[in-house]
């Protein structure tokens, strides 16, 4: 039970946010119905509603399950609000809703498709209001959550650690009565999975700065999703894919050696693109130019400072991991003798050949364990190692794990995502 204490803080710096951010704030407990409203007169209300407060306990009823970290709700009319949970021992037990705000321009085009999808006449009253809400990005939004939580628990999180929520509370909240948006939140639902799933190998493309491997992955996304006339509601989802996938991206990339004031330069520079965009075609092509940009420029950072002799050394190391890579065909192909190109790699790439052929390798025996169901015996054979045992030592070597154990967890982890 939260004291007056408790609860004139939260009052207090539930007015600080309005005035901070000009946006409606909204506090309510979970066993509670009241609720308690600051700048709710600086907007009008939606026209479904006699008081902003309905709106309120109406969102309210549709989070359905704790959270743990803020989110941004959209409604089917374009309203965006961001939903704080407030913590006590780990447990939510109250919401601050920041809202209703708007991530796409509402022109006359956009309002006659939303009112349409779901039945409503265009009147001035829904006009009004739609076009009077505020225009703020998915971006800045989630900033506001971060800061909004923080305020409100102390602590810090990062963008990412939003995005993946977002699809938990989205696909829970849908309506049975709605067909066209149950059909979006699964479709939503398998593409985040969908990323989830390949995670793994795309991040490692992206982090190893490996053009080949990024180049002959399909990422499965829709792109034949309609306009955003069509469908404003699959159009706002895509978006967040963008920004959740871009925010995965920029941490691989750092992880992969690119400075991160580069990769977060970037990161804002394509996910304001992608807020920019108002078709769906549009945005899926600047996610994949997002991602094409991180490998490109990880690429290039490991390689800077590579000799061209070593550079085309590891280019042939990628392209060729599925054959036998002696030596001498390496020194063939840059044309130094093998004693003299063993030493400027190791000095250059501060392992040797066989190490880092190894490590590809290994690498790429991850991809099969995690992506096929694939005998051992069979990958050892397929990526040139002795035998099976041969595989199992060199692949514990460098991940701690036999293949067995590998395959099992990422099995594992896999499941307990299906099942959360």
């Amino acid at each position: 039970m939260r004291t007056d204490q408790d609860h004139q803080y939260i009052e207090t710096s539930c007015t600080l946010l309005f005035e901070t951010i000009q946006l409606p704030v909204s506090y309510t407990r979970i066993n509670d119905s009241q609720i308690h409203s600051f700048g709710i007169e600086a907007i009008e209300s939606n026209p479904l509603f006699e008081h902003h407060s309905e709106l309120v306990m109406l969102l309210k009823q549709q989070v359905q399950q704790p959270l743990h970290v803020p989110i941004i709700h959209t409604t089917n009319f374009g309203e965006s609000f961001v939903i704080i949970p407030l913590l006590r021992n780990g447990d939510m037990e109250a919401i601050v809703l920041i809202g209703p705000s708007t991530v796409i321009p509402m022109n006359n085009e956009i309002i006659n498709a939303l009112l349409s999808e779901f039945g409503y006449g265009v009147t001035p009253v829904w006009i009004s209001y739609l076009q009077q809400l505020p225009l703020y990005s998915t971006k800045r939004l989630n900033h506001i959550g971060i800061l909004a939580f923080h305020l409100f628990n102390g602590i810090m999180l990062d963008l990412t650690d939003i995005t993946e929520k977002y699809v938990q509370f989205e696909h829970q909240a849908e309506s049975s009565n709605q067909a066209a948006i149950a059909i979006s939140d699964r479709r939503e639902l398998l593409e985040f999975r969908g990323v989830f799933e390949i995670e793994k190998q795309l991040l490692r493309s992206i982090r190893n700065g490996d053009k080949t491997a990024f180049y002959n992955m399909t990422l499965s996304v829709n792109h034949d999703g309609p306009g955003i006339l069509s469908n404003y509601n699959q159009l706002r989802k895509i978006k967040n894919l963008g920004v959740y996938v871009t925010a995965l991206a920029t941490r691989a990339a750092i992880e992969g050696g690119l400075y991160p004031e580069v990769a977060y330069t970037v990161s804002d520079l394509h996910i304001e693109r992608i807020e920019d965009l108002h078709e769906y075609n549009k945005v899926v092509s600047a996610i994949g130019a997002a991602l094409i940009d991180f490998v490109d420029r990880v690429y290039e950072s490991k390689r800077k400072h590579l000799s061209k002799s070593i550079a085309t050394c590891q280019e042939y190391i990628f392209n060729h991991l599925y054959e036998n890579i002696p030596l001498a065909v390496l020194s063939d192909l840059v044309g130094l003798h093998e004693n003299y190109l063993s030493q400027l790699f190791k000095k250059e790439t501060g392992v040797t050949i066989t190490q880092f052929i190894q490590q590809e390798k290994v690498d790429e025996a991850k991809k099969l364990l995690e992506l096929t169901s694939e005998p051992i015996t069979a990958i050892a054979t397929k990526l040139n190692f002795y035998d099976q045992n041969h595989l199992i030592k060199i692949f514990k070597r460098y991940t701690g794990l036999t293949p067995k154990k590998y395959r099992n967890k990422n099995k594992f982890d896999a499941l307990s995502f299906s099942e959360s």
